[in-house]
């Protein structure tokens, strides 16, 4: 069986770019269940439709996934070197077998001060993987020349 190949664009129709979100996200969340059992790792996803609802996946927890990125992130704007084993142990006492979480909050119900502080952390959360990702690549540019 041969698969063709898709063109990627917007899907005009509201039912049915709703349907494809839908599947979507649950594909998505199922991938990254996976990911975490085979590897062992932790995972958070958080996904925002366009009716205003937030739809998050975290194992062992979105808080305890985003919190461990946030000290990791700025532990490495302050020139620290977390220390894994604690952190891997804190997340061990944390994680209760195959917890997992799913929220949705409609942005219908939050007052104007409510959305703009989801705003004002979103924007945060991606100024931080921004400079996560930078800080990768140049320690793995680092490494890759035999450098500290």
């Amino acid at each position: 069986m041969v698969r063709t190949k898709v063109e990627i664009k917007r899907i005009e129709d509201k039912a049915k770019r709703h349907t494809t979100f839908t599947k979507r996200r649950q594909g998505l969340f199922k991938k990254t269940k996976e990911l975490v059992k085979r590897c062992d790792t932790q995972a958070a996803v958080i996904t925002f439709s366009l009716a205003g609802n937030i739809f998050a996946f975290g194992h062992p927890s979105v808080d305890n996934v985003v919190n461990r990125y946030i000290a990791a992130t700025s532990a490495l704007e302050h020139d620290e070197v977390p220390v894994h084993e604690e952190a891997e142990k804190d997340a061990v006492i944390e994680t209760k077998e195959d917890e997992e979480r799913l929220f949705e909050v409609p942005l219908k119900d939050m007052g104007m001060d409510e959305l703009e502080e989801l705003n004002r952390t979103m924007e945060e959360m991606k100024k931080k993987v921004v400079d996560k990702i930078n800080g990768m690549i140049w320690s793995s540019k680092n490494e890759d020349l035999g450098l500290p």
